[in-house]
């Protein structure tokens, strides 16, 4: 993939787009460039040929801002700003805006893409419950960014977090048991409620960690949440890819695959994961744009493509953090 550029009259050289073979060769060939194998390593998915053929996706290095009187850093990667903490920060104040911004924009999303999926009158219902949380998350947004905190108030303030998390993972629960029991008839995958909801479960843990005092990231829990929720994404990718999309649906079972060995391998070192989060970094970004360019023939909403960007950029960050 090349930069697009203009000849002398002033169109588009067709050489230089991100053509339809060119991503298909992208994703057919190099999903997945490092496969862990094992339990020491990773290795060329084509004996060492794969991994050059991804177009990078550079999400550093990290930008500050100042939010709610709090240095936070930036990464590039999505449409938007994708927020962690500053560099070397141990401060649970700025960990706890950042991780705020970031996880509370996927919560609204989650909501967003439940109100999307549940049309027509009969779940009216259940799709102004998932309204009323994509609002309440806005509003909260709104919020921490015309607050001030503090070690002194920070935790209160992660407390009001909580609770609108958890009150959306109940929900995310109930729609899931609604869903399998067919008491709904939604277009959201009961896998897709589990997913989000242990997103959120695992964001509410993070914030009572913060409220602790303890910033720190376990590799022995970030490796398996991430490669399980790479895993789900590849999956949920290869579901929505229209029928004819074939190449495309390999590559992406085969990504799945891959990041269910890195979840289950109890790997010596961080390398294999950080070449494994770059590389689906790499293919969602440049899936992202064949979506956004209508290369890619599929019905995923160009909201849900930037949304699984984030998250494998925040997977990378944690990972880099990890003791």
């Amino acid at each position: 993939m090349t930069n697009i550029e203009s000849t002398a009259s002033g169109e588009i050289s067709e050489a230089s787009v991100m053509t339809r073979r060119s991503l298909v060769r992208i994703a057919g060939v190099a999903l997945v460039g490092t496969t862990v194998v094992g339990l020491g390593g990773c290795t060329s998915a084509l004996g060492g040929t794969a991994a050059p053929l991804f177009p990078n996706a550079p999400t550093g290095p990290i930008g500050a801002q100042t939010i709610a009187g709090v240095p936070v850093g930036t990464l590039r990667g999505g449409t938007k700003p994708i927020y962690v903490a500053p560099p070397g920060s141990m401060d649970p104040v700025a960990h706890s805006v950042a991780d705020t911004l970031f996880w509370g924009e996927q919560m609204m999303e989650h909501a967003m893409f439940f109100a999307m999926l549940m049309p027509g009158p009969e779940l009216a219902a259940q799709r102004g419950e998932a309204e009323r949380f994509q609002r309440a998350f806005a509003d909260h947004l709104a919020t921490l960014r015309q607050s001030r905190l503090d070690a002194g108030n920070y935790a209160a303030f992660n407390r009001t977090t909580l609770d609108l998390t958890s009150r959306l993972a109940d929900y995310k629960q109930r729609m899931e048991d609604a869903q399998v029991a067919g008491q709904i008839r939604s277009l959201v995958w009961p896998t897709f409620f589990d997913h989000t909801r242990n997103e959120a479960i695992r964001f509410a843990n993070r914030l009572n960690q913060l409220n602790n005092g303890n910033v720190t990231f376990d590799r022995r829990e970030v490796v398996p949440f991430w490669a399980d929720k790479m895993e789900e994404h590849s999956l949920f990718v290869a579901h929505l890819l229209d029928p004819t999309e074939k190449v495309l649906i390999g590559a992406a079972e085969t990504s799945a695959g891959a990041f269910a060995k890195l979840e289950k391998a109890p790997v010596a070192s961080k390398d294999p994961a950080l070449a494994a989060a770059q590389s689906i970094i790499n293919f969602k970004v440049a899936a992202e744009k064949g979506i956004n360019a209508g290369q890619i023939k599929s019905i995923i909403h160009p909201a849900l493509a930037d949304h699984v960007v984030r998250e494998a950029v925040r997977f990378k960050d944690e990972l880099q953090r990890a003791a």
